[in-house]
């Protein structure tokens, strides 16, 4: 993972919170006759030595941030493999090719023209910035600087140096607002529709009552979804734990002086703070998505390493409903997974604290977001990714530099209330339009913010369900495998992956019903019980 910044006619932009992304290398290169920087900040995660970037061969010069997740085993960097195909078969091809999370911009010197793009999905975050004459491309904001956007992840931009003309090559046959948007601040655009392949087949609308097939269709569900996990944790099997160096961090950024040690866990922190020694951890609600991913992990990974699960909680922390059901749902892991060590680290926010990594960190990291609804998400995340809790009471880090995420498993599979509620005021076809909706603006649900903020850790971060080729796979299904809302809440919603989890003996955690992560941590109105989750949040607004 990385931090990137291309500046276009010499913007003066400096973020220190890149140094944060990438702190293993920085370096810059400047092409004067174009008025382009680049520059890039390398989290070194994997393998004995650093890929430096910018990467340049054959007068292409590339930033990338991503990962390629080959299924095979290689010596060679994602950002080697990806400048190789660069420049044998140039950006656009690479985009396509490329199907895992990514944020890339390359300057083709020969050309004069710059691409730059984000995953379907829009895993990875890349912000664009007008100003003066020119324009910025940046993993991070800075609301004191210039108009942000978040450049949609709804196809390919080439911008002409010598004509000033965006080209945009498109998945869609249509325009999505968030694209009409960011062209609008561009003087000169052509749009190409449809001229790339989306990369995941489109969701099958058929309403028509069938006979299941559940046994082979849940088996190719499973294999797919290990699938998913399993190449993504051949990369956790080269990372190297956070270290010892990691405390100082820790000391620096996060032990501020409060009045009372009751607010504030983490004083003295060498003397107190214990590695949890993993490689790899889970954002850890305790629902059935995460809990999936964690049992999946325990079937990938070798045996002899350990797992951490971090759950955060406010307010009255063991009586949140995420509190409750992690720990519900770590004895079905247990009992499921006897010889795997899970390490339960369990969160807890105060509200002096979360008012102060809100000024200090979190706001920044949200922007250009500003909503209750990020406010919310954005610091539970932080605070989850960030690992610090207690586990069976003693106060640990969490060493892992992976985290794994059940994002993505409501849109594709109908766990969302509104999912019922669609269903329930127009039938299967209301519904259908409904899921059709939602999985079409996944890129559009901030996964660009939440890439900021569990990247301001020094992690990485995957999201299993979203693997293009589960996500065909689960498109390709009818949805009377997805739902059934003629069963209770916690049982209609996500059919096949609750048969999945029975099917391993996550018996619990297959009931559990669905709780986004502000209400189950309990965030939601901790401050201001009468807002609602669009209205903008004055928390964020310096």
């Amino acid at each position: 993972m990385c931090g990137i910044l291309c500046s276009y006619k010499n913007c003066q932009y400096k973020n220190d919170r890149l140094l944060e992304r990438g702190p293993s290398y920085q370096d810059s290169k400047m092409f004067s006759d174009a008025q382009i920087c680049m520059s890039a900040y390398v989290l070194h995660i994997q393998g004995n030595t650093v890929y430096k970037q910018p990467c340049c061969r054959d007068k292409m010069h590339v930033l990338y941030n991503g990962q390629y997740l080959l299924t095979e085993e290689t010596m060679q960097s994602d950002s080697e493999i990806f400048l190789q195909i660069v420049v044998k078969e140039g950006p656009l091809q690479a985009a396509q090719q490329f199907r895992g999370p990514c944020a890339s911009v390359v300057y083709d010197e020969a050309e004069q023209c710059l691409w730059f793009w984000r995953d379907y999905f829009g895993r990875r975050s890349l912000l664009f910035c007008k100003c003066d004459n020119g324009f910025l491309l940046c993993s991070i904001g800075d609301s004191n600087y210039g108009s942000w956007k978040e450049v949609p992840a709804t196809g390919v931009f080439r911008y002409d140096l010598e004509t000033d003309c965006l080209n945009c090559y498109l998945y869609e046959s249509d325009a999505k607002s968030s694209t009409k948007s960011f062209i609008s601040c561009f003087s000169c655009c052509k749009l190409k529709p449809g001229s790339i392949i989306t990369p995941v087949t489109k969701l099958n609308r058929c309403i028509t009552a069938i006979e299941l097939e559940w046994f082979e269709n849940v088996r190719q569900f499973d294999k797919l979804l290990l699938n998913s996990v399993w190449k993504r944790s051949q990369f956790c099997t080269k990372t190297n734990i956070l270290n010892d160096n990691f405390l100082n961090i820790i000391e620096k950024r996060h032990c501020f002086c409060l009045d009372t040690q009751n607010v504030c866990p983490f004083h003295d922190l060498n003397n107190n703070l214990t590695s949890s020694g993993s490689k790899v951890g889970v954002l850890f609600s305790g629902g059935i998505d995460c809990t999936i991913i964690a049992y999946l992990l325990h079937h990938t990974l070798p045996e002899d390493e350990s797992i951490d699960l971090l759950n955060v909680a406010f307010g009255n922390y063991e009586t949140t409903p995420d509190r409750l059901s992690a720990r519900t749902s770590l004895s079905d892991l247990e009992d499921a997974c006897p010889s795997r060590v899970f390490n339960l680290i369990t969160i807890d926010v105060s509200l002096v604290e979360l008012k102060v990594q809100r000024d200090r960190h979190i706001r920044d990291l949200v922007f250009p977001h500003n909503t209750v609804i990020d406010d919310s998400i954005g610091c539970a995340l932080w605070f989850a990714a960030r690992g610090i809790g207690h586990n069976n009471g003693t106060l640990t880090y969490s060493s892992a530099r992976v985290l794994f995420s059940g994002l993505g498993a409501d849109e594709l599979l109908g766990g969302y209330s509104r999912h019922r509620g669609a269903w329930e005021n127009g039938g299967m076809e209301k519904l259908v339009t409904e899921l059709e909706f939602d999985i079409g603006r996944i890129s559009e649900r901030n996964l660009g913010r939440d890439n900021r903020v569990v990247g301001d850790h020094r992690r990485d971060y995957f999201t299993p369900y979203l693997d293009a080729d589960f996500v065909s796979f689960v498109n390709s299904l009818s949805v009377h495998y997805k739902v059934d809302f003629t069963l209770p809440r916690g049982e209609g919603e996500k059919i096949i992956l609750r048969k999945m989890a029975e099917k391993h003996r996550l018996t619990t955690s297959s009931k559990l019903p669905k709780r986004a992560i502000q209400f189950g941590s309990k965030i939601a109105k901790l401050e201001c019980r009468k807002e609602k989750g669009g209205d903008v949040c004055n928390r964020l607004l310096k």
